[in-house]
């Protein structure tokens, strides 16, 4: 009865979202979200300037960025744990703060805020010693170190947007052990170990920072549904119910693990829709994956867990990290500039269906430099999905990440259009024109926004053609043929 539910709520709220802005319901406030920690931490202040307004002239709203756990703390390569107070940031080394506190400073003078990762990696004080531990037990983070380190992080910038408990834990790369043994099998075993990090870490920041959101999972989109060893990253929905404690049919967990569970904390269920090689609007056939086009698998979950009291709040999505990574410059994927400019708009407009959705991501701002391996001769690339290339050039998805156009075949001979302006409050004019025969544009679309920046709209014009989204004097980049 509630699948049913909630699959009938979803089908009005998306039948709502027609041209009729009278029938269409007032949506909540989605803020975009962007990620570049090696532009935003690592660069120069005039650097860093450059991408903050560049960033901001995009329309971004919140800049994430990590604080990474063994950056920060003292000795973080030593098993004795120093002699400090780690929940008071004061007593950490000096300058270990420096790079967030200018990014502070410098987001703050530009209207952006901070979205804060409370993350990787811990401290080797702050992990179990293999030597001692039992394998079920390995690489343990120690959830009251982990609490110490939010509180400093949160009394430290108690005016963030947001604080993300730790970053992808269902992901071998962050957390360890993923699975533990179960008789011939292997079970779930990082979900309770994160479990253990929620119920330490978030009333300490809410204590913290009160008027700033907690938000929880940072699941990555793709992994198993069945472990075949400790190191194998799970998929999300898996690593989601076992959090909740619950079974596949929605019933407790009979796992110790679970015997004195209470209900999830939280304001928020962050994700990373990343759709890999895959369109936006494909689905993954596996059902624990949450791709970009499978959202509605995450949504319909948490509504489910918190109808069964298993989480506190009835928890919104917060989309925090996505991208497609693109050829050139990396000739070892399949997504072409086009693909990437394309399909970014393509997956914000499916995103943006979700009625619980609070706000769309964008992971990176200008790509990662080529490393080498060890033997110096072994080269591979390090996150190509920027907006820019790595020598500051646009990519086209520069242009549509600002001007978002999506254009489908409709019945009649006709094209619908959705499309955003990203920057900006209020209703703000669009225009959607077509390229002529000679080169020149028509203007085929003259319409006014709602007040989140989008626009639905149809025009009578040949599918085939391209077409371009223009606001405010910015033009956006040119979109060949709708889909």
């Amino acid at each position: 009865m509630l699948a049913a539910a909630l699959a009938l709520a979803l089908a009005a709220a998306v039948a709502a979202c027609g041209e009729n802005d009278d029938e269409r319901p007032a949506a909540a406030a989605v803020v975009t979200i962007l990620q570049d920690d090696a532009e935003l931490l690592h660069r120069s202040p005039r650097r860093i300037a450059a991408t903050l307004d560049d960033v901001r002239d995009l329309g971004v709203d919140w800049v994430r960025v990590t604080a990474g756990w063994s950056t920060i703390a003292p000795d973080p390569r030593s098993a004795k744990r120093p002699d400090f107070d780690a929940a008071d940031s004061t007593t950490y080394p000096a300058g270990a703060w420096s790079s967030i506190d200018r990014l502070q400073a410098m987001a703050r003078g530009r209207g952006l805020r901070l979205a804060i990762d409370i993350a990787f990696w811990a401290p080797r004080w702050a992990v179990g010693t293999p030597a001692r531990l039992p394998d079920r037990e390995r690489d343990t983070i120690d959830a009251s170190d982990y609490a110490d380190f939010a509180e400093a992080v949160a009394r430290r910038y108690p005016r963030s947007a947001a604080f993300t408990v730790w970053n992808e834990p269902n992901h071998n790369a962050f957390l360890l052990p993923q699975w533990e043994r179960a008789g011939d099998g292997w079970r779930p075993a990082s979900p309770h170990r994160y479990r253990e990090m929620l119920e330490a870490a978030v009333p300490r920041i809410r204590a913290a920072a009160p008027d700033a959101l907690v938000l929880i999972g940072a699941t990555s989109s793709v992994g198993s549904e069945q472990g075949s060893g400790p190191n194998e990253r799970m998929a999300p929905l898996t690593f989601l119910r076992a959090l909740a404690c619950v079974d596949e049919a929605g019933d407790p967990l009979d796992v110790p693990a679970c015997e004195r569970f209470k209900p999830l904390p939280g304001d928020g269920w962050s994700h990373h829709p990343y759709a890999l090689e895959l369109a936006p609007w494909q689905s993954d056939p596996r059902p624990d994956n949450v791709r970009m086009g499978d959202l509605d698998r995450l949504t319909s979950l948490l509504a489910r867990l918190h109808a069964a009291g298993r989480t506190r709040s009835d928890l919104p999505l917060y989309l925090t990290e996505s991208g497609y990574q693109t050829s050139p410059p990396d000739p070892t994927w399949d997504v072409s500039l086009a693909d990437q400019a394309r399909w970014l708009p393509e997956g914000e407009r499916i995103a943006r269906r979700q009625p619980t959705l609070r706000s769309v991501s964008q992971f990176l701002h200008r790509d990662l430099p080529e490393r080498r391996g060890r033997d110096l001769k072994t080269r591979w690339r390090d996150y190509q999905s920027g907006l820019l290339f790595i020598d500051g050039r646009p990519k086209p998805a520069h242009a549509s990440f600002a001007l978002s156009l999506v254009a489908r075949r409709a019945p009649g001979g006709k094209v619908a259009f959705w499309g955003l302006v990203r920057r900006g409050s209020g209703s703000r004019a669009a225009t959607v024109s077509v390229r002529e025969p000679g080169g020149g544009w028509r203007e085929i679309v003259s319409a006014r926004t709602r007040a989140d920046g989008t626009f639905d709209a149809s025009a009578s014009v040949d599918p085939s053609h391209t077409f371009r989204l223009r606001s405010g004097g910015r033009v956006g980049a040119p979109l060949r043929g709708a889909r």
